[in-house]
């Protein structure tokens, strides 16, 4: 019960951050603006997301994880509401800046909570079923709001994700809010920011905050320009944006399903390899552009390599510093949303400057190379601590 309202958060999180992909030609017109400018909506969410961890973490630690969810997800909502009203873009823009801080205290808490409730041997798992549910939020949202865009208005769409959210904040503030603690010994927000110093002290902080980084920029840089290089191409709008962009949660979901499976078969190590490698091939192999189904199929083969590192990741960063795992998972969403944060800057840049394929490529060779450094490093590391 814990895990499905747990799971509840992350799918609303998904919702209102990853439905605005598939809409940026759409608000691109709507606000006569470039796509270029327009893309930057996505980044206006993942920037202060980004910069809101490592306030929010410890406050987390200190004050109740789950009340921080309901708090978090209630403002989340509040922001998709009024966004389906803006008749301005700076207004969009503002507005996705505050939802990206409340959005902030949403998926690196709910990691930490599943840290808190389950042991060592059940989190890799459990954390795979946290991501299928947020993965099914990313799937609903890419799909129903190119869709949406297309028929009744992209302004639809934020209403659905504001129903979504506000379904989070009340099963948050009802299920996981904590009991008030009649301990002696009451939380202090000083020292819950004192727990950084103990997830830095382990060797194993900056590799992960690192591969999540890297990862980021190489996947999600391009899920904002699929409007416009399938309409370029001649392959679509938004309604097959949003099924491409889809294909990464399908993706992801798979993996979520086998998980258990592969844990048989696969080291954790073994894991980051292999999903580097299928999800630089599946990402390079875009560039050939035949069909957006096609690209939908090879996106999910993304979503699978993706999952394949991410999960390994996050199962590690909940090992970090037990004592403090919503700070420790603040920093992994830190540097995992300041990856998406500058991404789609970094690609629109190369895609004026130097074209779609050797961009694609160049986020390929990155994304492969992740995989397999971090394979090889995180070895070495738990050789070392031997």
């Amino acid at each position: 019960m814990v895990l499905f309202f747990i799971s509840l958060c992350g799918l609303a999180s998904a919702v209102a951050y990853r439905s605005i992909d598939p809409l940026v030609t759409s608000l691109a017109r709507e606000f006569s603006v470039p796509v270029a400018t327009a893309a930057l909506v996505a980044s206006a969410y993942a920037l202060p997301y980004a910069l809101g961890q490592p306030v929010l973490g410890p406050i987390g630690d200190a004050f109740g994880k789950g009340r921080l969810l309901a708090i978090c997800l209630a403002i989340l909502t509040l922001t998709l509401i009024a966004g389906a009203w803006v008749t301005d873009f700076d207004m969009l823009l503002t507005l996705r800046f505050v939802g990206g801080l409340a959005g902030g205290g949403t998926m690196p808490v709910a990691m930490a909570l599943i840290g808190d409730k389950f042991p060592p041997d059940q989190r890799q798992v459990a954390i795979a079923r946290f991501l299928a549910a947020t993965l099914i939020g990313q799937i609903l949202a890419s799909t129903l709001s190119g869709l949406l865009a297309e028929t009744i208005g992209w302004r639809a769409f934020f209403y659905a994700g504001a129903l979504t959210t506000a379904i989070a904040a009340t099963g948050a503030a009802i299920v996981l809010r904590e009991k008030t603690s009649t301990a002696s010994t009451r939380p202090s927000l000083a020292g819950a920011y004192g727990g950084y110093a103990d997830v830095f002290r382990n060797p194993k902080s900056f590799l992960c905050f690192g591969t999540v980084f890297l990862e980021s920029i190489a996947i999600f840089a391009v899920t904002p320009f699929i409007s416009e290089i399938l309409e370029s191409n001649g392959l679509g709008g938004p309604k097959e944006a949003g099924m491409v962009i889809a294909g990464i949660g399908i993706g992801g979901l798979v993996y979520s399903l086998a998980v258990t499976w592969l844990m048989r078969h696969l080291t954790r190590v073994s894991f980051m390899a292999w999903g580097g490698v299928i999800g630089g091939v599946s990402l390079g192999l875009c560039i050939i552009l035949p069909s957006w189904g096609i690209l939908a199929t090879l996106f999910s083969l993304l979503g699978f390599g993706f999952l394949m590192i991410h999960n390994s990741v996050q199962t590690e960063v909940a090992s970090l510093a037990p004592q403090a795992r919503a700070a420790a998972f603040s920093v992994h969403a830190f540097s995992f949303f300041m990856g998406q944060a500058l991404g789609p800057v970094l690609f629109g840049y190369g895609l004026h400057h130097f074209g779609l394929s050797p961009t694609l490529l160049a986020h390929a060779i990155l994304l492969t190379a992740v995989g397999l450094g971090a394979s090889a490093l995180f070895a070495r590391q738990s050789r070392e601590l031997l």
